[in-house]
């Protein structure tokens, strides 16, 4: 029996679940994702495969002005399937669906510059092989980096006015606060809020924020990933206040109650190849590098 490709419906959930969880609470639960950009394929009455675009911060602009013709906005693409040696044929099926559904979003945008992208291990040379076939091409590296936290952590001294808490950012007025500040503290977009919900909810989400007068000037994100590893993401440290002990003060507070309260025995983290101040100061903190994913990206003209 042929397998019929159709969009993402509600009662597909539990099909979902089976073979990819985080793909099936992502699609219940974060608003980002759009019934429009999944696709799944069903066969015999059951969904075995599936695959989406999601945004990226960049596409924040997509709906407003506000950027030169030179920004791109991204979509990330992503397929998994019950047996990806069995349906094979039906992941390619879907992954061809999805950068049509690209150019369908680049046509309501003709002004625009639309990308998507899809990040692999360097030794999987047969889908990068792929995606060079398909039009993508190499853009950037992702340094994957771990810390072993049964080696003792550094100490640090701050500006005793400088507070670091574990911020819960229960109220709409502290999510956009948080928003703000990693706006600020970066060239690139600020999540949007339904990442930031989307995370919130996940299993053991905390986050570590410096306080300056109030304001956030620093922050480390954490959240469980197995009984042994934890995720320190989302770091980032206003223009202002880099190079003062602020990050890796912040950074050490939340390893500290990894292990310690979460009883965790190491902590990862992902950083773009190029951010040589960000790897030095992880390098300080003793982590140390485990792997290198490719970020291919496909232009839609």
């Amino acid at each position: 029996m042929k397998a019929h490709i159709r969009h993402y419906k509600a009662t597909d959930a539990t099909d979902i679940s089976a073979f990819n969880l985080l793909f099936h609470l992502s699609y219940k639960y974060n608003a980002d994702f759009k019934s429009e950009n999944i696709f799944c394929a069903e066969l015999d009455n059951q969904v075995v495969a599936t695959g989406h675009l999601e945004p990226m911060d960049s596409c924040e602009y997509l709906e407003r002005e506000g950027k030169d013709s030179d920004y791109i906005h991204r979509f990330a693409m992503e397929m998994d399937s019950v047996d990806s040696d069995v349906h094979a044929e039906l992941e390619l099926e879907i992954f061809n669906r999805l950068v049509e559904r690209a150019y369908q979003i680049k046509q309501s945008y003709p002004s625009k510059r639309i990308q998507t992208s899809y990040t692999c291990s360097h030794e999987d040379h047969d889908s990068i092989d792929f995606l060079l076939s398909q039009g993508f091409y190499h853009c950037l590296n992702y340094f994957i980096m771990r810390r072993d936290l049964t080696v003792p952590l550094p100490e640090y001294r701050l500006n005793p006015e400088i507070e670091i808490k574990r911020w819960a950012m229960d109220s709409e007025e502290e999510k956009e606060l948080y928003l703000q500040a990693e706006k600020d503290s970066s060239d690139d977009e600020s999540w949007s809020k339904a990442r930031l919900n989307w995370f919130k909810s996940g299993p053991e989400w905390d986050t570590f924020t410096a306080f300056y007068q109030g304001k956030p000037i620093s922050s480390c994100m954490t959240w469980g990933i197995s009984a042994e590893r934890s995720a320190t993401e989302q770091i980032f440290t206003h223009p202002d206040w880099r190079r003062q002990g602020v990050a890796k003060g912040t950074i050490i507070e939340a390893l500290t109650f990894l292990r310690d309260e979460k009883q965790r025995s190491e902590a990862t983290l992902g950083v773009v190849g190029s951010n040589e101040a960000a790897i030095r100061l992880y390098k300080s903190l003793g982590y140390e590098l485990i792997d290198v994913q490719l970020l291919m990206v496909k232009d839609i003209l």
